[in-house]
């Protein structure tokens, strides 16, 4: 009988404890990197679920945000937002980042850069 699967609100919150316990970036593409390789991790470790980002609307695993859905964040100027079915992921060029849920408008977490300054000025 195959393991029961992990619910993803206890995957995502595991991605937003080990996120919150790494160190600061120093530069978008860092940061971008520490998250997209840090949700990859936790998928691998507890999703039960290939890799495989053609089926992302149907096999329930989480996937990092996609360049196509990158935009210039409204009134956070050099700030990119990347929007996800459920989240918004904003990087500052700093390495600092947010990621608010779009249903609540929660911050589920904000990561200062290495220079200790957040996403907004």
């Amino acid at each position: 009988m195959p393991p029961t699967p992990i619910p993803k609100q206890v995957r995502f919150a595991e991605f937003i404890r080990r996120l919150s316990l790494l160190p600061a970036a120093s530069s978008h593409d860092e940061a971008r990197s520490l998250i997209d390789q840090t949700l990859n991790r936790v998928e691998d470790e507890l999703s039960g679920v290939p890799f495989d980002p053609e089926h992302w609307k149907t096999d329930g695993r989480m996937y990092p945000v996609q360049d196509d859905n990158a935009t210039d964040a409204e009134g956070a100027p050099g700030v990119t937002s990347y929007r996800s079915v459920a989240h918004e992921t904003l990087i500052a060029p700093n390495g600092a980042f947010e990621i608010r849920n779009v249903k609540t408008d929660t911050i589920e977490i904000s990561k200062p850069g290495a220079d200790g300054k957040g996403v907004l000025p």
